[in-house]
């Protein structure tokens, strides 16, 4: 009779120690790395809001769009205003604005024309129109849409030679208008209302009719309209005022389109004018709190 007992274990005893300590490093170091990169995204998607409200979208570097642009395989799409496109822009791009109707038939036209990346990009970090505008693309299935959402200004202060300001290139850094050239010129509603009535001033209204709901000004027929992409008007307006002596105030919508009003107002030696902080939306915000606390 055989008195042999079956070992059903492993001989090597040692080599299955080993194995799992192998397979445990493995998982530790897969750890590790997924622990790394996630942290590599959270810190590269620092100061951009926008990439987490919008998950779906591709965003390109500064450094790849401009490989990108060297290798010609991306057409540039400004999603911003006309006037804020021929104000500052990356050379050689296309403007079709993403707030109008036409954003996607234009868009559907331009990949029939080219099988090239497209890439999307409005003002900066906190500019969301980018993003929209890729969002319409996957909507209405227009492939190989790309975001740069880093924005225009950091595209010229990094590459001047591949931006325009007011048609000319390179982009000289000291023509970037600051912040604090910026805050120099903006008024509180109140403060605009009560320096807006000073002698010899005169104010005008830059909001688009779509803005104004078909309505007139805010301050009872005092102002005047002006749209910003009336490029002509507006010199006539500036050149008037320096005859003048008079003092410009501007206001628009929300605060956010006078920035670029700015340039043409520096390029053509104006230095009296001054715009409202929060445009129209905060003159109705005081008016409607004064209203309140009466």
């Amino acid at each position: 009779m055989n008195t042999n007992k079956v070992n059903y274990y492993p001989q090597d005893t040692e080599q299955l120690r080993r194995n799992l300590t192998n397979v445990l490093l493995s998982l530790m170091v897969l750890m590790l790395a997924l622990i790394l990169s996630n942290h590599a995204i959270a810190k590269d998607d620092t100061g951009f809001p926008g990439r987490k409200l919008y998950p779906q979208v591709t965003t390109l570097s500064k450094e790849q769009l401009y490989d990108k642009i060297v290798k010609e395989e991306v057409v540039i799409v400004d999603v911003r205003s006309a006037y804020e496109f021929q104000t500052l822009k990356i050379l050689n791009a296309t403007n079709i604005p993403v707030s109008k109707k036409s954003f996607t038939d234009k868009l559907k036209a331009l990949r029939e024309k080219t099988d090239k990346d497209i890439v999307f990009y409005c003002n900066g970090r906190t500019c969301f129109k980018s993003y929209n505008a890729v969002m319409k693309a996957i909507k209405y299935n227009v492939k190989n849409c790309f975001s740069y959402d880093a924005g225009v200004f950091e595209w010229a202060l990094k590459y001047p030679n591949e931006a325009a300001l007011l048609d000319q290139t390179p982009v000289e850094e000291e023509a970037i208008i600051s912040k604090d050239e910026l805050n120099a010129h903006l008024l509180s509603p109140k403060e605009f209302e009560q320096r807006s009535l000073e002698k010899n001033s005169i104010i005008y209204d830059v909001r688009d009719r779509i803005q104004r709901h078909g309505s007139g000004g805010i301050f009872m027929f005092r102002d005047k309209f002006v749209g910003l992409d009336n490029v002509r008007k507006l010199h006539k307006i500036i050149f008037k005022a320096e005859q003048n002596n008079s003092t410009l105030f501007f206001y628009d919508a929300k605060g956010k389109q006078v920035r670029w009003l700015q340039y043409t107002l520096k390029a053509q030696g104006l230095t009296k004018y001054y715009f409202m902080k929060g445009g129209a939306a905060a003159y109705y915000k005081m008016i409607r709190e004064e209203q309140a606390g009466s």
